[in-house]
């Protein structure tokens, strides 16, 4: 029991390194997260008896909601950072700025009057409801609704994706937003039996 115990220390500590790594614009001090998450599913795994009084289970549950939710921006970011190499500058609503050749070079048009345009905006809100939701499906007993959250964010984002650099980031961010926030949810839906 007193495993569990410190997995919600741990939780707790987790959760509190997310809010500095998010604030600070530090990513890389949210990757002991990843760390917290396996050792409660080792725990899962484990067998291990959880502590049977009636706050336990709903406080480590929340716990682990709020890092899914807010641990997977600075994750992500990391992701986005370490994997792709693209030198687009950062924007001023958290996109990116794609330089001109890096439009669609048939479409004269389309290119000239995106010149310096910022895309994929608003990227870390939408992450945020996107791994709420997905958790939320998964504890309601409602995993299709997962795929409902990707095609919402696909149709969202499509105008969006006409140069490789959005394309990559896009597919990038998303998959590693749904795997951690589908982690998180296989750690919480443990904590219920």
């Amino acid at each position: 029991m007193t495993w569990w115990y410190a997995a919600l220390i741990a939780v707790g500590v987790a959760i509190v390194l997310s809010v500095l790594a998010a604030a600070l614009k530090r990513d890389w001090l949210a990757l002991p997260i990843v760390l917290v998450i396996g050792y409660v599913l080792a725990l899962r795994v484990a067998g291990a008896t959880t502590p049977t009084g009636p706050w336990f289970a709903p406080l480590l549950a929340l716990g682990l909601v709020i890092l899914a939710t807010a641990g997977g921006g600075p994750l992500v970011g990391f992701v986005l950072r370490v994997i792709v190499k693209s030198p687009q500058k950062a924007g001023k609503h958290g996109g990116i700025v794609l330089a001109d050749d890096e439009r669609d070079a048939h479409d004269e048009k389309k290119r000239s009057t995106r010149v310096g345009h910022e895309v994929l905006r608003g990227g870390a809100t939408i992450g945020y409801l996107e791994r709420f939701g997905l958790v939320g499906s998964i504890l309601v007993g409602q995993p299709a609704a997962i795929a409902i959250i990707v095609a919402v964010k696909g149709l969202g984002r499509f105008t969006e994706l006409d140069s490789a650099a959005a394309r990559e980031r896009f597919i990038v961010g998303t998959l590693g937003s749904l795997i951690w926030a589908a982690t998180c949810a296989a750690a919480i839906s443990g904590t219920w039996a």
